[in-house]
């Protein structure tokens, strides 16, 4: 099959399919155009489907479990496509990147302890902190007039001198789109170091880096402790986040003891049926299909950047580095959010409130998925910018 611009063209209809980015109740309107969640609109690699279908077809679906060939076809994928050479033995799967958050906080700090995260940041982030029990300390990135954020290295060790015992690191960063760069990373992890933290690092969005960067695994690093833990799936990637399956991966036997047993307690361990089918196709099968997305998706994102400037003039876009997500400035047009979304409501258009990621740092942003056929983006793009300068009255 020719994974080519005509297939994501083509899209994928998913009415019907219980789908939260397009049938979320109390959200999603019949005619809205979704452009929120981060899932992609393109059918799977075939031989995704192709292996969902032959595992459908023994009829007995019972307890399964993960197993050494599901590590390998993982590690394969990352040694062929970052360079990083990992062991099966390094590795642990888990439900969800968010899953993995949530455990590593609980296991690698103790009830009260700070943990830094960098605003504007996926907002489980902060409830993965808030909810167990620990202090959010916050070392917001600092960000210049084109929108572009950086890390704040002064902030960061002003919590550590307060005794932070963890950072949660986003890489490439949700929803600012950065790569950082193996300089910043080395800084970071030269600074945790010296005070003896310890750091987690969300690498979901590892595959969807634009030329001229590169993505740079945290584990890569001279400077990175044993115990530092990278959490990695294919389920972004591969649009199979349904499928529900990741992967930690840590060189430090005791924390991934430590994080097994907390999932285990949790009844959060993993090795889903079809998961463990899909997810070993996408490693060992898919990369062609990988390849074409990230053409059709530079492309995407050079088409939302021409339709924001030509429609919303006033609006910064940051630079989009990674990801297929783009975070937009609009607070030049001075909309209440609670304004803005009921605008976007009766437009029929869906954007995800930057509030989500972060109460201050996200006021007067949205960010916007381009994960989609380009009809649907520019027709999404439309109806938002139409919400934004003019609006409707109830």
């Amino acid at each position: 099959m020719r994974y080519d611009q005509a297939f994501f063209d083509a899209g994928i209809n998913r009415t019907g399919t219980r789908s939260v980015k397009w049938c979320a109740p109390g959200l999603m309107e019949d005619g809205m155009i979704p452009l929120w969640v981060a899932d992609m609109d393109f059918a799977c690699a075939q031989p995704i489907v192709e292996a969902l279908k032959a595992r459908a077809d023994h009829a007995c679906y019972g307890y399964t479990h993960g197993g050494r060939e599901d590590a390998v076809a993982l590690c394969g994928f990352w040694q062929r496509r970052h360079r990083l050479a990992l062991q099966p033995e390094e590795t642990l799967m888990m439900p969800t990147v968010i899953s993995g958050l949530a455990a590593a906080v609980q296991t690698m700090t103790q009830p009260g302890d700070g943990v830094i995260i960098q605003t504007p940041v996926y907002g489980p982030f902060i409830t993965a902190v808030e909810e167990c029990g620990r202090v959010v300390m916050d070392a917001g990135l600092k960000r210049d007039d084109q929108g572009r954020y950086t890390m704040d290295y002064k902030a960061i060790e002003g919590f550590l001198k307060q005794g932070a015992r963890l950072m949660l690191l986003c890489s490439p960063h949700n929803p600012v789109s950065r790569v950082w760069s193996q300089e910043e990373l080395r800084v970071l992890l030269m600074l945790l170091n010296r005070y003896r933290a310890r750091l987690v690092s969300d690498e979901i969005h590892a595959d969807f880096v634009y030329a001229p960067h590169r993505f740079v695994p945290v584990l890569s690093l001279p400077e990175a402790r044993e115990d530092t833990v990278a959490l990695v799936a294919a389920s972004k990637t591969f649009n199979i986040a349904g499928l529900q399956q990741a992967t930690a991966i840590c060189r430090d036997k005791d924390t991934l003891a430590s994080l097994r047993k907390f999932l285990q307690r949790s009844g959060a361990a993993s090795g889903n049926i079809f998961a463990l089918a899909g997810t070993q196709a996408a490693y060992t099968a898919c990369d062609d299909w990988l390849d074409g997305l990230m053409a059709y998706l530079a492309g995407n994102r050079d088409l939302l950047a021409d339709l924001l400037a030509e429609q919303l003039p006033k609006a910064v876009v940051s630079p989009m580095e990674a990801t297929f997500l783009s975070w937009v400035d609009l607070r030049a047009y001075a909309l209440p959010h609670k304004e803005l979304n009921r605008r976007c409501k009766q437009e029929g258009v869906a954007l995800v409130d930057g509030r989500f990621f972060g109460k201050g740092s996200g006021k007067g942003f949205m960010r916007i998925n381009y994960g989609c056929p380009r009809e649907q983006l520019t027709q999404g793009v439309a109806r938002f910018a139409r919400a934004v300068t003019k609006g409707k009255e109830e």
